[in-house]
């Protein structure tokens, strides 16, 4: 069985459903367990040394719509009968959290979103898929918005 274990990452604000539901496809297709992970930067705190009401109200916002997106997928998979993990991940560089999970959970594929994006984030997102790509250790399947 070439893909016992598959993620996708959605690493990007902006992003669509195409890498979810290749995902979806993948596991079903195999027979394999499926993880979707949610990637957030660490809103870093406007005062250096402390988090104000209004950081951690942001933090808190951005979590909770990306666990509400997490259990749309985990419904949409287990409608299908796929077995399904849901990951958040607020991190200061997704790209390194990215490549450590996949890593320490032995993830056979990895599936990454690339949605169109502006130019600062193209910049940006660029930098993250390109790391990914170079040191994750697994088969990477980037699906693009054309």
């Amino acid at each position: 069985m070439p893909f016992r274990k598959v993620a996708v990452a959605i690493i990007t604000p902006r992003h669509t459903k195409t890498s979810f539901d290749l995902g979806l496809e993948m596991a079903k297709k195999f027979d394999s367990e499926l993880t979707v992970i949610e990637c957030m930067y660490k809103t870093p705190p406007k005062f250096y040394f402390f988090e104000t009401k209004s950081d951690k109200k942001t933090t808190q916002n951005q979590t909770a719509k990306l666990k509400a997106e997490l259990e749309t997928w985990k419904n949409l998979a287990q409608k299908q009968g796929v077995p399904i993990k849901t990951k958040l991940a607020l991190t200061d560089n997704i790209s390194h959290w990215v490549i450590d999970y996949v890593k320490d959970n032995k993830i056979d594929l990895l599936i990454v979103d690339y949605p169109k994006l502006s130019m600062e984030e193209i910049t940006l997102f660029d930098d993250i898929i390109n790391v990914i790509h170079h040191k994750s250790h697994c088969h990477l399947l980037t699906t693009k918005s054309l």
